[in-house]
């Protein structure tokens, strides 16, 4: 990612790639953390959560358990309750999270 790189950026970036694959929460902190060097993961975490903040509210992407068989089950609760959620289950995790960590996102299908 570059530095001209806008935070819309990547939430269109994210949107796109959301309808036809599910995106990890780890993958989406990666390239915050790509976009912010030097960040602290604190850093990282709150702009994450903020890039996804509109992404929630808008449907472009939908919070969900990823279940056997490549089904999924969405998470309850509106997009506040749901980035509250995630950043307190962030918090702890007490590390980056990884692969399967947390939350996945798929996109309007």
């Amino acid at each position: 990612m570059s530095d001209q790189q806008t935070v819309e950026d990547i939430q269109r970036g994210w949107a796109r790639d959301a309808m036809s694959s599910d995106l990890g929460l780890w993958w989406l902190a990666a390239d915050i953390r790509e976009w912010r060097p030097g960040a602290t993961e604190d850093e990282v975490r709150l702009e994450t959560l903020s890039a996804l903040r509109p992404l929630l509210t808008s449907g472009a992407l939908r919070a969900v358990h990823l279940l056997p068989g490549g089904a999924f089950a969405p998470w309850e609760g509106t997009a506040e309750e749901q980035l509250a959620r995630m950043d307190a289950e962030w918090a702890a995790l007490g590390r980056r999270p990884d692969l399967g960590d947390i939350v996945w996102f798929i996109g309007a299908r």
